[in-house]
């Protein structure tokens, strides 16, 4: 769709998924089949998200409408996955994932617990010296960063290019 993304491939749902650092933990089971999203044919997705990256930042497009407890932990491990792999891949070509921009397209609902997750998240990634930023947030989802006053640690963009422009530029 961009042109200068670059799908990665797709971790097996029954391995386990490395961590970005050994002490983080985002306390929640990373099995397969626990989540509760909603997905064409009824089971959990292999993935809890599609990934693209384009220079320095992953793309992550969650393809569930609701992100909590579980799932949540998931996604998050997924993305720590994905930039722990870009940072030990022999044939990369760069200097590997730094930022993350999150679209939440298909999110319709996200909990608390997702929330912290995110929270987490964003710490390791600024301790890596990298941002995060949300995209395309429905109204609701929104909402609950606003009330929370995290839309001033989590930009919430309109479009992806705009999120990718402000996590690369640090603003």
């Amino acid at each position: 769709m961009f042109g200068k993304f670059r799908r990665s491939s797709d971790v097996r749902p029954d391995e386990p998924l490395p961590r970005l650092k050994a002490d983080t933990d985002f306390g929640f089971d990373s099995a397969p089949g626990t989540g509760r999203g909603s997905s064409a044919g009824g089971g959990a997705p292999k993935n809890l998200a599609t990934y693209d990256q384009l220079g320095q930042t992953l793309v992550a497009t969650p393809v569930v409408a609701t992100l909590s407890g579980p799932d949540a932990g998931r996604l998050a491990s997924e993305l720590c996955e994905k930039i722990h792999s870009a940072h030990h891949d022999p044939d990369a070509t760069g200097p590997g994932i730094r930022h993350v921009v999150l679209d939440l397209q298909n999110v319709q609902y996200m909990d608390s617990m997702c929330v912290g997750v995110l929270v987490e998240l964003l710490t390791t990634l600024k301790e890596a010296g990298g941002r995060i930023a949300l995209v395309n947030a429905a109204a609701n989802v929104e909402y609950l960063f606003k009330l929370t006053r995290l839309d001033r640690v989590f930009p919430i963009c309109r479009d992806v290019m705009k999120a990718i422009e402000v996590v690369e530029r640090g603003g």
